[in-house]
């Protein structure tokens, strides 16, 4: 996801939207637990599974796109031992 602050080409960040997409959605699916402890979680992954939707993208001007990429990053890097278990 830091990768996405630097230029490149736009056949790798579309790449890069449906692998986040995959897993923020994952993850969402993980963390849901009807009224458990992790629901909280799941819903921060499922908005931003939606932000990296490939199939109907939304669109942000670049510096947003930068925040969200540094906020989906330090995201999977704080909370990636939670969804691997």
């Amino acid at each position: 996801m830091i990768a996405a602050l630097f230029p490149l080409p736009e056949a790798y960040l579309s790449i890069l939207n449906i692998l986040a997409f995959g897993t923020f959605a994952w993850g969402a699916y993980r963390n849901f637990e009807p009224f458990g402890p992790m629901t909280i979680l799941a819903v921060v992954y499922a908005l931003f599974a939606i932000v990296f939707n490939p199939i109907s993208p939304v669109i942000l001007p670049p510096m947003v796109w930068k925040t969200v990429d540094i906020a989906g990053a330090v995201l999977l890097l704080v909370t990636g031992r939670i969804v691997a278990k």
